[in-house]
């Protein structure tokens, strides 16, 4: 089984693209109360489908978005260079407190599953901070490099080889 670390209640959650696209990394950033810090490194994909998740949850809940009014608080932390948890995702799990309005999300590093060692991380935040987070991460995934209209892969500055167009004509 893997060492899981219980962050509880985070007071920030966020997504972030490292990189230029097309050579981007991504990750979530993590802070409790008693500020420790988690990054979780995941594929694109993965985090697309995290952010679909808690936006479908969220509707699910009929939770109805109210923006706070502006505070020093709601400003991003600083974050230092390494997380006390820090991994690449292999498996990562939702699930919704309905009583509390809060989403828990579970991850586990990504390795050999014949491994019992590894990380894992699990962590909870409010429906707001949810629906800031769904939104954040449609943004970090939209600024990349643009689908293809014909098979949505992304294109290269060059444009790219379209299987859809039967692999011999460049899109783009």
């Amino acid at each position: 089984m893997a060492d899981v670390r219980e962050l509880g209640d985070l007071i920030h959650i966020s997504a972030e693209a490292i990189g230029q696209p097309g050579q981007r990394t991504f990750r979530l950033r993590a802070l409790n109360a008693s500020a420790e810090t988690a990054f979780l490194w995941m594929e694109k994909e993965q985090l697309a489908a995290l952010g679909e998740a808690v936006q479908n949850a969220l509707k699910d809940q009929s939770y109805t978005y109210a923006p706070r009014p502006h505070d020093d608080r709601s400003e991003t932390p600083v974050f230092p260079l390494h997380a006390d948890v820090e991994f690449r995702v292999g498996q990562m799990s939702m699930g919704l407190d309905p009583e509390d309005r809060k989403i828990v999300i579970t991850g586990a590093e990504a390795g050999d599953p014949e491994d019992s060692g590894g990380q894992g991380v699990t962590m909870s935040f409010d429906f707001r901070s949810g629906h800031e987070l769904s939104e954040q991460i449609r943004v970090v995934v939209a600024s990349g490099r643009q689908p293809c209209p014909l098979c949505g892969a992304p294109l290269d500055p060059t444009g790219h080889i379209c299987v859809k167009a039967n692999g011999h004509k460049p899109v783009g």
